[in-house]
């Protein structure tokens, strides 16, 4: 039976408690795995994907997102846009530029802050909206904070938007401390995460004792935001029989194909610092062997809005506020005010 990859990272945890940290005595470079432990290391840490949204190939340019797109109470349901990884990518590589050895101060604030106001990924700036294109799961206990629950008595659909309260340490990717900014208290959705690598090498401990480390790194992306306002129950790390957010009807038999295909849309502006960072590691022991390095990348700013969408023919099913995207009111004109 595969371990799910929560319970392995909570046992990681509970169990580097219980005994001494170990020492690397043997590159994975140098000594190879036999077959049947590799077998093992990849039955362990093969990565479970969060998001099950499956990326197209971009053959054309990204369609630009504009609110424009959710007025009609349709959304193409063959959009994408980007994912998290790639806009995290793009502006890392934007704010990475160093000052160069002969540069004036002024001169490389001044660099930095032109690549900050220009386009960094396809035709997108920073002061852009960006949407980003979420899957559903079945039940509130999805690990991306959404999901849906189904009465087929009353045809009712309950749906879930379940941030957790955030607690980041502000530790850049190379681990430096220099410049942290540390997040608590914020909305933090988990929604895609990656295995960076896997191998292995001989560990041992104080008294001489040897065994086989499994090393695993990943990274996890999400996005870290200001209270969203109009989600207005208390956050928690963790969630027991939540209410549902919103809530809407629909027929049992259209239920049984258009709920599992249900897509939600994330709409956020960025905001400075862009990224936020997280560091965290689990140390091996003799009693469990393995060395787990996670880093952690969320965009930073501001959630307009959330919409809860058909993926099979784009049917706008709820609105999170409930008037986000919808078209402004025309205002009546009336007969006296045409005559003059």
């Amino acid at each position: 039976m595969k371990l799910r990859i929560e319970s392995f990272f909570v046992f990681a945890l509970l169990t580097s408690l219980s005994g001494a940290a170990l020492a690397q005595t043997t590159s994975s470079t140098e000594k190879k795995p036999l077959l049947k432990q590799k077998q093992k290391i990849e039955q362990i840490v093969k990565p479970v994907p969060i998001a099950k949204v499956k990326r197209k190939p971009n053959k054309t340019p990204v369609v630009k997102f504009s609110i424009a797109m959710l007025e009609s109470g349709r959304f193409d349901p063959g959009y994408f846009g980007f994912s998290i990884a790639e806009v995290v990518d793009a502006i890392e590589k934007t704010t990475s530029a160093k000052k160069g050895e002969y540069e004036l101060t002024t001169e490389y604030s001044a660099r930095r802050a032109a690549a900050l106001t220009g386009k960094f990924l396809a035709d997108y700036s920073l002061d852009d909206t960006f949407a980003f294109v979420l899957a559903v799961a079945k039940g509130w206990e999805s690990r991306v904070g959404l999901g849906y629950d189904f009465n087929a008595d009353t045809s009712e659909v309950r749906l879930f938007v379940l941030p957790k309260w955030s607690s980041m340490n502000g530790i850049g990717e190379s681990g430096d401390q220099t410049n942290r900014r540390e997040y608590k208290g914020f909305d933090q959705f988990n929604l895609e995460w990656k295995l960076d690598s896997e191998s292995a090498y001989e560990g041992s401990n104080a008294h001489g004792a040897k065994v086989r480390v499994e090393k695993v790194s990943y990274t996890r992306l999400g996005i870290v935001v200001n209270r969203i306002p109009f989600l207005s129950f208390t956050r928690g790390i963790f969630y027991i029989d939540p209410s549902s957010t919103t809530k809407f009807t629909i027929e049992r038999v259209r239920a049984a194909k258009e709920l599992p295909a249900m897509k939600a849309l994330f709409v956020m502006r960025l905001a400075n610092p862009y990224i936020a960072y997280h560091f965290s590691s689990v140390a091996p022991t003799l009693e469990s062997p393995r060395d787990i390095s996670n880093r952690h990348k969320y965009l930073t700013g501001d959630v307009l809005g959330i919409i809860f969408y058909s993926g099979l023919t784009g049917e706008i099913f709820s609105r999170l506020p409930e008037d986000f995207g919808k078209p402004a009111p025309k205002l009546e004109t009336r007969a006296e005010d045409k005559t003059r």
